[in-house]
């Protein structure tokens, strides 16, 4: 007997349960033909209007939706109280407005970190990519670029900007890091209180790092923060024309 394929909202609602019930709609155009043939002139438009209009689905961040019958399962963040827990709690937003906003722009996002929470969602469940893409040599990936805090890919998943997010740690082992695929037209990008910018630009003028130091570049929390909200009111505006 020959199977009924499955409709877009069903296609749309096993990308879902496959990642922890919610995913960008980056990640659900990426995942979508796993389940069923994209199909039409315009099919991620057709994603995007089932997404939006079938009651199925619950908007719970920027282009991010989930299965709306799994909304008390999803994380919940904690009440911050120590300090430690409050430096993290600045990292996971930092790193969770990082990662959306490259998927606005409709590109692939990874992060090492897979249980840090950015307004009720794990960071990890909102990048396109679990997997650093073989784009060197696994001895590089696997011993340093694994590990830095955000991956901004391009088109052809190789990556376009390295982020690391300093609350308190020394520059130095992101600099070593990024320092590793200096031979990639990569960007390199250190985001910390602007306290800390003294200490960054000492480390980046280090002799071991002149081979990436122009590359090399230092924000603010408040930088992210703007550049965040901007980006928001941009594909707001996007919508009209």
């Amino acid at each position: 007997m020959k199977t009924k394929p499955l409709t877009f909202s069903d296609a749309i609602e096993q990308v879902l349960l496959n990642n922890w019930y919610y995913a960008p709609l980056k990640l659900i155009y990426k995942e979508f033909s796993k389940y069923r043939k994209k199909t039409g002139k315009t099919p991620d438009n057709t994603i995007q209007e089932r997404v939006q209009r079938d009651k199925k689905f619950t908007k719970i961040g920027h282009w991010v939706y989930a299965l709306t019958e799994y909304l008390n399962k999803l994380p919940k963040e904690k009440e911050a109280k120590t300090e430690i827990e409050k430096k993290e709690r600045i990292h996971s937003r930092i790193q969770g407005m990082l990662i959306e906003i490259w998927n606005m722009n409709w590109y692939d996002t990874y992060t090492p970190d897979v249980n840090w929470i950015f307004w009720n969602k794990q960071i990890w469940n909102l990048t396109t990519i679990k997997k650093i893409p073989s784009f060197t040599y696994e001895k590089i990936i696997n011993d340093s670029i694994k590990f830095v805090d955000v991956i901004w890919f391009n088109e052809r998943w190789f990556p376009a900007q390295l982020i690391e997010v300093e609350n308190s740690t020394d520059f130095r082992a992101g600099f070593i890091k990024m320092n590793e695929i200096q031979d990639f037209l990569a960007k390199f990008l250190f985001i910390a209180p602007e306290k800390r910018r003294t200490k960054f630009e000492t480390e980046k003028n280090k002799t071991a790092f002149k081979n990436i130091k122009d590359r090399c570049l230092f924000q603010t929390y408040e930088f992210v923060e703007n550049w965040y909200n901007n980006q928001i009111e941009s594909k707001k505006f996007k919508n009209f024309s």
